[in-house]
C-alpha cells in the first residue's frame, strides 16, 4: 500500500509540476509562486491519502447470503510454522524486500540532512569571528559564508562594509519570510521521493524563487547594477541544499529575472489554473471505497437441518476417526483445541496456560453445536500433546476449525485485543475456507464488548494450509491484555461467541458449502 500511495504522490508531483513550467515560472509573480510550489507539494502528498466512501445498499435473501473475503494486512503469531514433515520452500516476498530497499535508502537520505546540518553548525562555531544579533561574522576561509542557515546569517568578514550590507539586505529576506521552513518541506519531501527525479526540479524551483524574492526586495533600496556586479564577484558552486546561499551558480536566470519588466497584473488569472489540476488530481488518485450494506430479505421457506440423537451414536473412536459414510449430508464440524500436553504455548496475565483456554473454549463450543444438532468431532478432548500432522482432520467433514488465543502486548507491533479469523491461502480449498471464514466474521461482528477483526488474516500454518476440507483458526483474544482477558474468563461471554461463530458454520452448510 505504500509503494502505490508514493507513486501516486509522485505522479501529482510530475502534472503540478509540468503546470509550473509551462505556466508560471516565467512570471514575476514571485510571492504567488511560492504559494503555489508549496501548495502543490502538500496537496501532492494529501490527495492519494484520501479515501471518499460510497454506501451502497443491496437486499439478499438470508439464505444465500455471500460475502466477498477481505484480507487485512496483519499478522499476530509466528507465521511460518511447518512441521517436521511438512517444510515448505517460501518464495521470495519482492513487495517486502522492495518496501524495505526503499525505507533504508529513506533513513541514508534524512541521516545526510542532519549530518549536512551538524556539520554547518560545526563550521559556523569553527570559523566565527563576531556575532551581532542573528548575523555571525565568520573568517574567509570558512566555507559556510554569505548564506542563511535556519534564523542565522552568515557574514564574510572580508567584504567591504557597503558588500556586507548588500548581502545582509539580501539574506534577511530569507529569514523574515521563513525560507528555512520552505526548504526544510522539500528536503523531506526529496528524502520521501528520493527516487522520482521530479522532486530534485522541484527543490531547484523553490530555491531559485527564494532568491528571486530576496533580490527583488534588496535590489528596491540598491542600485541593480551594483547588486549584480556583487552575485556575480561572490559567485561561487555549491551544493548545500539546506541554507540559501547569496551567489550561487548559474546566476543567468536571477539576474535576468531582475532585470525582467514585471508582468501585467491581469496575468495573475493564470493561477486559477490550478482549481481544474487539482481536480484531476483528486478524480484519479483519491481512493474510492464502495461499502456495499445487506439487508436481508426473510425467505419464505427456511433450509431444515436433520437432528441427530447423538446419545445413541458413538462417533468418537481413537485419534478422533468417525464411523460415517455419508456424513456430508449432515453438519460435522471439526473442532482443534491448540498446543496441549507439554506445549503450554502462552500464558495469561493472571497464570492460566493458552493450552487451556483453547480447550475450554473447545468444550463450550462442542456443547452448543450439539444443542443446534451439529455432530462435533474434537482432536484432543484433554491436556495431552498433538503434533500438527495428527491434529489434520484424517476424516471427512463439513468444516474444520481451530481455537487458538492471542498473547501479545498491546503495545507491541501489530498486536491487537479482539477476535481474529485466519485462512491460508496456499490452501486448494482457499474458496470453501474463504467462505467459511466470512460468514463466521459476518456474525462475529454482532458482538458486544469485545472487538472483532474486520478482515481475514492470510498465514502459512501447516493446519490450514494442508488441510482437505475448509478450515479456518480463530484467536478468541488477547489474554495479555487485561480487558480482553476479562471478558474471555466469562463463561456467558465464550459461549456467545461460540453461538456466533456457529451461526457462521451453519450459514456456511447451508448455502452449500
Amino acid at each position: 500500500m505504500m509503494l502505490i500511495y508514493l507513486l501516486k504522490v509522485s505522479a501529482c508531483i510530475a502534472i503540478f509540476f509540468a503546470a509550473y513550467q509551462l505556466l508560471l515560472a516565467k512570471l514575476t509573480f514571485f510571492k504567488l509562486n511560492r504559494t503555489y510550489l508549496l501548495f502543490a507539494l502538500m496537496v501532492s502528498f494529501i490527495i492519494p491519502a484520501l479515501t471518499i466512501e460510497n454506501k451502497r445498499e443491496v437486499s439478499v435473501d438470508n439464505k444465500a447470503t455471500e460475502l466477498k473475503a477481505a484480507y487485512g494486512n496483519y499478522i499476530s503469531f509466528e507465521e511460518n510454522i511447518n512441521d517436521d514433515n511438512a517444510n515448505v520452500a517460501q518464495p521470495h516476498n519482492w513487495k517486502q524486500i522492495v518496501e524495505y530497499g526503499y525505507y533504508a535508502v529513506l533513513i541514508a537520505f534524512l541521516l545526510r540532512i542532519l549530518l549536512t546540518m551538524g556539520y554547518i553548525r560545526y563550521a559556523i562555531n569553527k570559523f566565527e569571528m563576531l556575532k551581532l544579533g542573528s548575523v555571525v561574522f565568520v573568517k574567509k576561509n570558512s566555507k559556510i559564508k554569505n548564506c542563511t542557515f535556519l534564523n542565522k546569517i552568515i557574514i564574510d568578514s572580508s567584504l567591504t562594509i557597503e558588500e556586507q550590507k548588500m548581502v545582509i539586505r539580501h539574506e534577511s529576506v530569507h529569514v523574515k519570510q521563513g525560507h528555512g521552513f520552505d526548504k526544510l518541506l522539500v528536503n523531506i519531501a526529496c528524502c520521501i521521493l528520493w527516487f522520482n527525479p521530479i522532486i530534485y526540479l522541484w527543490r531547484i524551483a523553490i530555491d531559485n524563487n527564494h532568491e528571486f524574492l530576496a533580490d527583488e526586495e534588496a535590489s528596491e533600496t540598491i542600485d541593480k547594477n551594483v547588486y549584480a556586479s556583487l552575485l556575480l564577484n561572490l559567485a561561487s558552486q555549491t551544493n548545500n541544499s539546506v541554507a540559501n546561499n547569496f551567489s550561487k551558480l548559474p546566476l543567468k536566470n536571477r539576474i535576468m529575472m531582475m532585470y525582467k519588466k514585471p508582468n501585467n497584473p491581469v496575468k495573475r488569472l493564470t493561477y486559477f489554473a490550478v482549481i481544474p489540476l487539482v481536480l484531476v488530481c483528486s478524480f484519479a488518485f483519491v481512493n474510492r471505497k464502495e461499502v456495499i450494506v445487506e439487508k436481508e430479505r426473510m425467505s419464505n421457506q427456511l433450509q431444515s437441518t436433520r437432528k441427530v440423537d447423538f446419545s445413541k451414536t458413538n462417533y468418537f473412536l481413537s485419534n478422533g476417526i468417525v464411523e460415517n459414510n455419508n456424513l456430508m449430508e449432515e453438519q460435522v464440524l471439526i473442532i482443534d483445541a491448540g498446543h496441549g500436553g507439554e506445549d503450554n504455548s502462552s500464558v495469561a496475565l493472571d497464570g492460566q496456560k493458552e493450552k487451556d483456554l483453547n480447550l475450554r473454549a473447545v468444550m463450550f463450543l462442542k456443547e452448543e453445536a450439539l444443542k443446534r444438532g451439529i455432530k462435533v468431532v474434537l482432536t484432543r478432548s484433554d491436556d495431552r500433546f498433538l503434533s500438527l500432522r495428527d491434529r489434520l482432520p484424517k476424516q471427512q467433514g463439513t468444516a474444520f476449525i481451530s481455537i487458538h488465543h492471542n498473547s501479545k502486548p498491546i503495545t507491541a507491533n501489530k498486536a491487537f485485543d479482539g477476535i481474529e479469523v485466519y485462512v491460508s491461502k496456499l490452501n486448494r480449498n482457499i474458496k470453501g475456507a474463504e467462505r467459511l471464514g466470512t460468514g463466521i466474521l459476518s456474525k462475529l461482528n454482532r458482538l458486544d464488548g469485545m472487538a472483532v477483526r474486520d478482515s481475514l488474516g492470510n498465514v502459512n500454518l501447516l493446519l490450514l494450509r494442508d488441510s482437505k476440507m475448509p478450515s479456518v483458526l480463530i484467536e478468541m483474544g488477547n489474554i495479555a491484555d487485561g480487558k480482553s482477558l476479562n471478558y474471555i474468563n466469562n463463561e456467558k461471554n465464550i459461549r456467545r461467541i461460540s453461538n456466533l461463530i456457529l451461526d457462521g458454520f451453519e450459514s456456511f452448510f447451508k448455502a452449500g458449502c
